[in-house]
């Protein structure tokens, strides 16, 4: 008996990243822990410079990757 073989995955599931342009224009909450894994992991940075970036351009999306180096 033989199975089909599965086309195997790009990249490791844990290191795929939410899709971005979804979420590109909602600001980052800081304060909700759910947006800041979600933005993390989107972002592929820390929470601790997540944080940073918000506090040095404010919570737009767009103007913290950018602040990060990342594009969305």
């Amino acid at each position: 008996m033989t199975f089909p073989l599965r086309e195997p995955l790009r990249e490791p599931l844990s290191t795929q990243r939410p899709d971005l342009h979804a979420l590109k224009n909602e600001p980052i909450n800081i304060n909700e822990e759910a947006s800041v894994n979600y933005w993390v992991a989107a972002l592929g940075c820390t929470e601790a410079a997540l944080r940073l970036a918000v506090a040095e351009v404010g919570p737009a999306a767009q103007d913290v990757s950018n602040e990060l180096g990342v594009a969305v």
